[in-house]
């Protein structure tokens, strides 16, 4: 009789209860870029982003700088093994210890527990591994899903960016949020 070992999708470390994490292929980029147009993409970010096709979104993926510092997971649901978000992080200082986080989940899934679940699994992958004392988030007063999913994770308002986002002609406040290490409690 032979042993078998057990196959994980993911590094243990990147797997959770609903989800699990895989570092993300030109090909997701290029599939999840629908979300991306779906989510009007000048409202998710203050800095500003070319609209492009799925097939240059996917090229630019493929040519992006690899790093350990800057990357970006495809969030899976365990139980049927489809797609439903993209986590990444980014800016990570290692003399600070920080790192910034972002999030897009598929707008047919929203509100069912998976980006914050993905949240959870990043960070705590930054936090026990990468050793990190603290990860943030950034989103505008008037993404009130990225808010209240911050806010149940823990995250406390850091800051108020005055006219931080320019969106539909006007200009929006922006918030930064943060979790320290020590605050988890999840």
């Amino acid at each position: 009789m032979t042993d078998k070992k057990k196959s994980f999708p993911a590094p243990p470390s990147l797997i959770g209860d609903k989800v699990f994490l895989r570092p993300s292929t030109p090909e997701d980029i290029a599939n999840m870029h629908h979300w991306w147009l779906q989510s009007e993409p000048q409202s998710l970010s203050c800095r500003p982003h070319p609209f492009q096709t799925a097939k240059e979104a996917a090229e630019r993926a493929q040519t992006a700088q690899k790093s350990a510092d800057d990357q970006r997971f495809t969030v899976v649901r365990k139980d049927d093994k489809t797609t439903v978000a993209l986590v990444r992080f980014f800016s990570l200082n290692p003399l600070n210890r920080s790192a910034e986080l972002g999030l897009l989940v598929d707008p047919e899934v929203r509100r069912k527990g998976y980006g914050s679940e993905a949240i959870k699994i990043v960070t705590r992958y930054l936090f026990r591994y990468r050793g990190l004392n603290k990860v943030h988030a950034q989103t505008a007063a008037f993404n009130e899903g990225a808010i209240a999913m911050l806010e149940s994770l823990g995250f406390k308002k850091d800051a108020t960016l005055r006219n931080h986002y320019f969106y539909d002609g006007e200009f929006h406040v922006g918030y930064v949020y943060s979790l320290l290490q020590f605050e988890v409690d999840w």
